[in-house]
């Protein structure tokens, strides 16, 4: 079964007794925003590169926010962190918990 298609059915498969905080995304959420089975895509797709682009800068921003391709983003107003209010980050931002935070 694909990943997709597992998240349609069972949701998120974190443990909900440990990331309960997260606010995790349910079975019905999935299936209103997931649009039909994914196609294989490869870096060869130009959006892919587009998106390795960003994440790196948010990976690092993470932990180094005045790295300069992540402030330039937050300054712009390009990612999530930046048009949210700072109580709402901790629910709706990026999840830099999910990245090794190096200092």
């Amino acid at each position: 079964m694909s990943y997709a298609k597992l998240l349609e059915e069972e949701g998120m498969p974190f443990d909900p007794g440990t990331s309960g905080g997260y606010d995790g995304l349910r079975p019905e959420d999935f299936k209103s925003i997931l649009l039909g089975q994914p196609n294989r895509i490869t870096k060869k797709v130009p959006m892919v590169q587009f998106a390795d682009l960003m994440l790196f800068p948010m990976v690092k921003g993470g932990y180094d926010p005045q790295y300069r391709p992540y402030a330039k983003m937050i300054h712009s107003k390009r990612i999530i962190d930046a048009v949210l209010a700072p109580e709402a980050r901790a629910n709706l931002g990026i999840k830099y918990s999910c990245f090794d935070m190096k200092k």
